[in-house]
């Protein structure tokens, strides 16, 4: 009987267990909470703790107030009596044991993963009755992933005969069937990126790599496909053989549930990878071109078209890209430009069916409106790339002066959009993987290539990942190495003509001689990716016409020579490992463009260089520098914000303000045209980049009422809120003029918003949000 002389003891017990589940509840809901910002789920298991904690701390509270009460009521001789208070005693140590428990069983580690991508299912392609060898093909292909003897099925053909479209068609038919568990496509391209490929594997499996390098990425990704039961990699467009161990994808009795398509112009290389059987996709035939054409006819009133037509479809020799490229050229066009077309196909007739490709896509290149969309369609084939960044193609042709009368980046880069357009239209683009990226077809880019080096003098590299055999001639005007095998670099080589020079690699140890610029001294753009600096060239400073610098996946420790580059409009570090802006960069008193997006680890920019760089119309700074100082302009420590203030040309801005409190009143003004501004720690770079204008802000203080912020808030299409306070009619209260540009809305960590729109204060506002997220901690009312 021991209880009712040891009650206040085992209340106190119970309080402070119930303190020591509070606060581990407390930080585990934090970390959970900054795992769904990022958008990863939380385990069940983590969540099912969470409310089983906030239930015992909601119980335990409930009972120890009871005693608070019973103490009180003791004053005025209410006192329980000896076996009251021996269950009252019993029940807290039962409490108290029982949160105990919860509080060891609160350790979770790892608490959150990143979601499988929801994979959308594109449309068939394949729905015309008159492409019947296509869809028997399919069929064929489809029996062969469905024979449980067949794990590695390959598909051969030219280029521009429809593989990727085929590949796309097995993955839509796949998920859609229900074939598989997961069902993965990847286009390897000419150089496979390792790290590329197993990113977009894990992605679709949910999988998050703990590890950074490739070896163990490619274990973890080992083990997780060996897991799955039912799993289908289609690996698009391989060029030369491909370590599958290497990438981290199972073979053979390693994984019997994982099955493999590879697709490729090659058929040595898929035998080389170990395919059990392989399809050929051959061309269309005679009757199915033409199909392809008759739709182009369906309204024409022009009766010689149909022969003309017919005549025009055989001379594409049964190739889908060509008759898709021919047949967007001749849309609603007369008779004559149907026979003019005919009589360019019929003057490169012969066997090789290449040199009618190339002929064909000729064919449009010279219909292309005039020499400015012409010359860019050749920059992007010098590129060597499938998937091109529009941003890159925006840095060469400011650096070429590619267009007359444009000075700006902002022109320049209406222009650049305006030409993708039209390339597009000519189907000798199209659309990227990813939001600012355009793709150009390979077979289209070889012909690009032939062009470019007839025309422009340009020399291109043998195919990627192949020796280099020759090296430029000293008559070479544009030079492209994509990737390229290269053992060393000439020292004195002599190019005079070169205005142009790109060297994509993988090799950090290929080197750069001291003197390798000196013959060359008429270049405009220079761009090396993937290379390693101790210091850069001193011949660099022969340069004295040099345009744009790209430095980009390199690591950079002495680029101080930089300072002696006087006519840069462009400089690029995206992506590299740098540390330190030199102090000599505030020589560049005509840099319109600085580029230093995703470069981690930049902590330092001399304060008062940014200030002195008058003519920046373009800073991107995106998962890159942060460490702003607060005061005004000084002389030494770090940049400050208030510099920015001094570029009164600057329209585009990507940068993060960790800390509100150091922001300039007035930073922002209405010159910004474009921008992505993070206001705020716990912010991530993710967003809608199909909007110019985006906007994250944390609102602990009144900052979005100051000048410069109420300015982007006007102007904002995709804005991110957090900890909103003080906002009950969220539009109206934040901004008065309710968000006129607004199109995207996201808010999380509110409690306190009542309305989103107040219709009688901003009647306009409903019209403008057209998508709202909201956080699990959002209430509406």
């Amino acid at each position: 009987m021991s209880h009712p002389f040891t009650c206040k003891s085992k209340f106190e017990t119970l309080h402070h267990e119930a303190e020591q589940l509070r606060n581990k509840r407390l930080k585990l809901q934090q970390s959970a909470d900054k795992a769904k910002r990022k958008g990863e789920e939380i385990y069940e298991s983590v969540d099912k703790w969470l409310i089983e904690a906030g239930k015992a701390i909601e119980e335990a509270d409930e009972f120890i107030q009871g005693e608070e009460q019973a103490k009180k009521r003791c004053f005025v001789g209410l006192c329980p009596d000896l076996k009251t208070r021996y269950l009252l005693s019993k029940k807290a140590e039962k409490k108290a044991l029982a949160i105990d428990k919860l509080v060891n069983e609160g350790d979770h580690d790892p608490i959150s993963f990143r979601p499988r991508i929801l994979q959308i299912v594109a449309s068939s392609v394949y729905h015309r009755e008159a492409l019947n060898s296509r869809v028997l093909f399919l069929k064929q292909v489809m029996d062969a992933l469905r024979d449980p003897n067949l794990n590695k099925i390959g598909v051969h053909g030219m280029g521009g005969v429809g593989k990727t479209t085929l590949a796309k068609e097995v993955h839509r038919q796949a998920i859609e069937e229900k074939l598989f568990d997961e069902v993965v496509m990847v286009a390897v391209n000419q150089t496979p990126e390792l790290r590329r490929i197993q990113s977009e594997v894990a992605d679709v499996l949910g999988l998050t790599f703990d590890v950074e390098g490739i070896p163990g990425r490619a274990n973890r990704l080992y083990e997780r496909l060996k897991k799955e039961k039912k799993v289908l990699i289609i690996l698009d467009d391989i060029w030369k053989q491909l370590d599958l161990k290497a990438v981290g994808i199972p073979i053979g009795d390693d994984c019997k549930g994982c099955k493999i398509l590879l697709t490729s112009r090659d058929k040595h290389v898929l035998s080389q990878m170990g395919t059990q059987v392989v399809f050929h996709l051959d061309v269309l035939q005679d009757e199915e071109a033409w199909s392809l054409f008759e739709m182009t006819l369906a309204d024409a009133k022009d009766s010689e078209l149909p022969p003309i037509a017919t005549e025009v479809a055989k001379k594409c020799a049964g190739l889908p890209l060509l008759l898709l490229t021919v047949e967007t050229d001749l849309r609603n066009r007369e008779s004559y430009a149907w026979n003019d077309k005919l009589k360019q196909l019929s003057v490169f007739d012969n066997e090789e069916i290449y040199a009618k490709v190339h002929s064909v896509l000729e064919s449009s290149y010279n219909d292309l409106p005039g020499n400015e969309v012409k010359s860019f369609f050749l920059l992007c084939g010098l590129l060597g790339l499938s998937n091109i960044p529009i941003r890159s193609l925006l840095k060469y042709v400011m650096g070429l002066s590619l267009f007359k009368h444009i000075s700006t980046v902002k022109e320049a880069r209406n222009k650049v959009y305006t030409l993708i357009d039209t390339l597009k239209a000519k189907c000798l683009l199209i659309d990227g993987d990813k939001y600012g990226f355009v793709k150009i077809h390979d077979v289209v880019r070889d012909t690009a290539l032939l062009i470019a080096s007839r025309e422009q003098h340009a020399f291109i590299g043998t195919r990627s990942g192949s020796e280099l055999m020759k090296w430029p001639n000293k008559d070479s005007a544009r030079i492209s190495l994509p990737y390229c095998d290269i053992e060393d670099l000439p020292e004195g080589w002599e190019c005079p003509k070169a205005e142009l020079l790109l060297l994509f690699t993988e090799v950090l140890s290929l080197g750069i001689p001291d003197l390798f610029f000196k013959g060359i001294r008429n270049l405009e753009v220079v761009d090396f990716t993937g290379m390693r600096f101790v210091s850069l060239p001193t011949s660099l400073a022969f340069l004295s016409n040099l345009h744009t610098l790209c430095l980009h996946r390199c690591q950079l420790d002495d680029i101080a020579i930089i300072g002696d580059l006087k006519q840069l409009r462009v400089l690029s570090f995206a992506n590299s490992y740098i540390v330190e802006l030199p102090r000599q960069i505030e020589e560049l008193t005509r840099l319109k463009l600085l580029d230093v997006s995703d470069c981690s680890k930049l902590k330092m920019i001399p304060a008062s260089a940014l200030s002195k760089l008058s003519q920046l119309e373009a800073l991107y700074m995106s998962n890159s520098f942060d460490q702003w100082e607060a005061d005004g302009i000084r002389n030494q420590g770090n940049a400050s914000l208030a510099e920015l203030e001094y570029l009164s040309h600057l329209m585009t801005l990507e940068i993060q303000i960790l800390d509100a409190k150091i922001l300039p009143k007035r930073l922002f003004s209405n010159g910004l045209l474009s921008y992505r501004i993070l206001i705020g720690d716990g912010w991530d770079w993710n967003g809608n980049y199909e909007t110019s204008r985006m906007l994250k802000l944390k609102l602990k203080t009144s900052i979005h009422s100051e000048y410069g912020v109420k300015v982007l808030l006007r102007e904002t299409e995709d804005l991110y809120l957090d900890e909103v306070r003080g906002a009950e009619n969220l539009l109206y209260d934040i901004d008065g003029d309710g968000f006129p540009q607004l199109k995207h809305l996201h808010v999380q960590n509110n409690t306190v918003i009542q309305r989103i729109i107040n219709s009688t204060k901003c009647a306009a506002c409903d019209d403008k949000v057209r998508c709202m997220s909201w956080s699990t901690r959002c209430r509406i009312f």
